[in-house]
């Protein structure tokens, strides 16, 4: 093992990431992840939050709101986890990615990844906006 700023390194401070997460996601959102996964996984709840967070949201070559708006789209792109969409649309809306911006980042996704998965990113944010009573949105057609 290495210490250092590469990836692959030993963060010198491993509860950084956690730290980083928290300011991200929020503290009640980290606390569910690690308890949803901590029967069977928490060793993958760990390694998650070292690498997304300790390792890649602690670069500075991009905000961490920049980041979540590249994590949507991938997430949009790659389809079939709603779950995970759900709670980075969660985290963007805590970073103050407007409900407009997100659904634009849907919208040109599908140009690349297919508009099936546009459309399912689409019904996904509808749901979470809907949820937290932001809708209707402001549109240009």
């Amino acid at each position: 093992m290495t210490s250092g700023g590469s990836f692959g390194s030993v963060p010198a401070d491993p509860s950084a990431a956690y730290r980083i997460a928290a300011a991200v996601a929020g503290e009640e959102a980290v606390q569910r992840f690690i308890e949803a996964l901590g029967p069977v996984g928490g060793h993958v709840a760990d390694l998650v939050i070292d690498v997304v967070f300790g390792r890649l949201h602690g670069r500075p070559a991009m905000s961490h709101a920049e980041r979540e708006m590249v994590t949507l789209a991938v997430i949009a792109a790659l389809g079939g986890a709603e779950e995970q969409l759900t709670m980075h649309l969660r985290i963007s809306h805590r970073l103050g990615i407007t409900p407009e911006k997100v659904i634009e980042i849907f919208t040109h996704t599908g140009a690349y990844a297919g508009f099936p998965r546009t459309l399912s990113s689409v019904e996904t944010a509808k749901a979470f906006y809907e949820e937290i009573g932001v809708l209707p949105l402001q549109q240009d057609r």
